[in-house]
């Protein structure tokens, strides 16, 4: 009697396209996280308080930015999938959505500190 496999079994794709996007983001989210919290503690104590309440304004965007594409980039997307395509493609408009949103809000909406 023979082993039978189940052939409707999803694969997931090895996720090669973002191994190296994966790589990048995970050392810049762990840079700009320390250092944004870092100047955080900072500001909120008084050291060095010009210098690090602008380094903490200015990093804001680009670690949830960070944040979000490292968060994204773990995704598994099944190999045959017909969907693939828009997947990828709400992903990019989620990243873009986001910076345009906290670009709205460190813009528009004053800083009360």
């Amino acid at each position: 009697m023979e082993n039978s496999l189940d052939t409707n079994e999803t694969t997931y794709e090895n996720n090669d396209l973002f191994a190296p996007i994966r790589q990048v983001a995970l050392i810049f989210f762990i840079l700009l996280g320390g250092t944004h919290i870092l100047t955080g503690l900072m500001a909120s104590n008084s050291y060095l308080l010009p210098i690090s309440n602008i380094i903490n304004k200015v990093l804001d965007i680009p670690f949830a930015i960070i944040a979000a594409s490292y968060g994204l980039s773990n995704i598994k997307i099944a190999s045959n999938s017909p969907h693939k395509n828009l997947i990828y493609t709400l992903i990019g408009l989620t990243l873009l959505s986001l910076l345009l949103i906290l670009l709205y809000i460190n813009i528009f909406i004053p800083n009360r500190i």
